[in-house]
This record gives C-alpha cells, sequence and structure tokens, in this order.
C-alpha cells in the first residue's frame, strides 16, 4: 500500500532515457512547461504535512517530514497516526530505516521512489496518457492545479493530479477504474513549507533495511512475448536473488513487475488477487522438469496483467547484468 503512497508525495519529472512513441503527440506544450516548472519547484520544497489514504474504502492517516538537502537530493521521515506505531525514514526515494512496534508489513508506498512526478517521465509518459488541464482548486487549504492523465488505451488507468501551484508538491490524486469510479485517493489534511530542523526527521530505534543488489545470478532467466504499448523495463535492469529474477516496467506514470521463482513441487493453477488498483496475477509455468512460478504485480487492469503472465517463457539464455 505504501509503495504507492510514496509514489504519490513529491512528483519531480524525470528525463531518463527509453522508447518513446512516435505516433503520439508530446503533452500540450504549456502543460509540458509546466510540469518543468513544478519539478524545479519541488525539488528545493521542504515541508510538513499530514495526509489520508483511501483504498477500497479503506482509510489510514500519516504524517511526513521532507528536507529538501540540495542538488535534487531530500530527506524524509513517514509517520503512520492510526494502528500500531510504524515510523520510517528514506533518502532520496530510498527506504532506509523502520521502526515499528507490531508485526504489520512494510508499507508499499514508503518503499517506492518519492512520488509520482518523482517517477513520471515526459517522454513515455505522451505514448500512454493524454494530459489537460481540469482547472484550479484548493486542497489543504493551499491553491491547487488539477491535471487529469487520461490513458490513450485500456492497459492503464486515469489518474487525476492536484499540484500546488507554489510549490508543485502533489496535494491530491485520484486513481480511477474503466469505470470512473475511485479505486484509490492520497491528499493532504495539513501541509507548510519551511525550513525543517534535523531532528525532525529522527526516528528513535530505526533498523536498517536490508536492499536487493541488481545483477545477481541465482534468478532465472525469462523473457516476455508481449508487454503493453509504451512501457519500458527500468533502466536498473533484473534484480536476481534467492531463485528470483524480478523486473520493473515503466510507462512514464504506472508500474508494474514481473516475478519469476524456482518452486519445490506442484505450483497452483493460475490466481488472482487485488486491492483496490493493485493486481496480482500468479500462473505456473514448466521446463525441463523445474517448476517455477510468474507473478505479475501492478497498477494495471486485470485483462492486461493476465496476458503479460501468460507471455512469460522461461530462457536460459537470458544472463543477469554485471
Amino acid at each position: 500500500m505504501w509503495c504507492r503512497l510514496a509514489w504519490l508525495l513529491v512528483l519531480a519529472v524525470l528525463w531518463a532515457g527509453g522508447r518513446m512513441a512516435s505516433a503520439q503527440p508530446l503533452l500540450q506544450p504549456s502543460l509540458e512547461q509546466q510540469l518543468l516548472h513544478w519539478q524545479q519547484l519541488q525539488s528545493a520544497t521542504s515541508y510538513h504535512g499530514s495526509f489520508v489514504y483511501e483504498r477500497t474504502g479503506v482509510f489510514s492517516t500519516h504524517e511526513v517530514w521532507r528536507k529538501a538537502l540540495g542538488n535534487s537530493r531530500h530527506r524524509e521521515r513517514f509517520l503512520r497516526l492510526n494502528g500500531s506505531r510504524l515510523e520510517a525514514v528514506r533518502e532520496n526515494g530510498q527506504l532506509v530505516c523502520m521502526a515499528r512496534s507490531g508485526d504489520d508489513p512494510v508499507p508499499a508506498a514508503w518503499q517506492e521512489s518519492a512520488s509520482q512526478l518523482q517517477r513520471l517521465e515526459l517522454k513515455h509518459l505522451a505514448g500512454g496518457y493524454e494530459g489537460k488541464y481540469l482547472g484550479p482548486g484548493r486542497v489543504a487549504g493551499r491553491e491547487a492545479m488539477a491535471v487529469l492523465f487520461a490513458p490513450r488505451d485500456a492497459h492503464r488507468y486515469p489518474l487525476e493530479i492536484h499540484f500546488d501551484r507554489d510549490t508543485g508538491v502533489v496535494l491530491k490524486s485520484m486513481l480511477l477504474n474503466e469505470q470512473g469510479e475511485l479505486l484509490e485517493r492520497f491528499q493532504f489534511v495539513t501541509f507548510t513549507t519551511g525550513p525543517l530542523d534535523d531532528r525532525q526527521l529522527q526516528v528513535n530505534d530505526c533498523q536498517p533495511l536490508a536492499v536487493l543488489e541488481s545483477g545477481a545470478v541465482d534468478g532465472p532467466g525469462w523473457q516476455a512475448g508481449w508487454i503493453p504499448p509504451g512501457f519500458a523495463p527500468s533502466a536498473t535492469g533484473p534484480l536476481r536473488s534467492d531463485g528470483v529474477s524480478s523486473q520493473l516496467f515503466f510507462d512514464g506514470l504506472a508500474h508494474f513487475s514481473v516475478f519469476v521463482s524456482r518452486q519445490d513441487g506442484e505450483v497452483n493453477a493460475m490466481e488472482h488477487r487485488q486491492l483496490g488498483p493493485t493486481v496480482v496475477i500468479s500462473r505456473p509455468l514448466e521446463d525441463r522438469g523445474q517448476e517455477y512460478r510468474v507473478t505479475v504485480l501492478g497498477e494495471i487492469p486485470v485483462a492486461t496483467a493476465q496476458r503479460i503472465a501468460l507471455s512469460i517463457s522461461l530462457d536460459p539464455g537470458i544472463q543477469p547484468h554485471d
């Protein structure tokens, strides 16, 4: 869940390389320029706020402190305000430590990159979405501008984002399904900008978290026979560890991951689970007497995830990156 939350928090535009659908025009020049302007503003903004997160009718409340460190670097502290104690610190989008009193899993939104605009790539975005202004509004007592990213096909969801007009920070976002029904809502209820003391970003008893290394050699080689148009693999390459090989795919706004893992014994038939916008499709795969499980996880429609999962095949010739 929190992987998505953090993805919504800061939004800075990245210009990483990748494919661009040449048949589609770029975003409206005025919108593209405005997104770039907001990127520059938010990267230098320190703030403190509280926000609510809703998924399938379930609400949670959170507090965040973000300190801009210069050169696009930042440090963040997250605190969940309901349930058992759960706090975390992230540096430059990477979750580095966490403190908790219960057995709750690591919130997904706290594990991802800083937020949507931080993940958003305009060169990829134009192939899958049409961006359009919806108009001004107010969120958390601040002037905002709403932008709708409408999908060009059935392989992604529409997303409505409300940007703070003064700082470019995302104050509110709503992810909708194909019928326009709400799948997920993120919204600040308090938001203030200004310098933060280092003590405000400290967490007592914060335990360091291990980070998977890209390029480990013990995950299976595989290939996808079909990937939705506009999605491209992340530049970091596949992660391979403990018999699992995974790869993140990104279209400039939405993302999904493919996991292929070795299994001992019989593997269950295709499984399907969904929580709000996040779908998990899992199916068995057999190759040369060895059982594997293919899993597709992401904020994409069910039919798209199923098609991706069914297209995965083993390819021993594919070697991990060095």
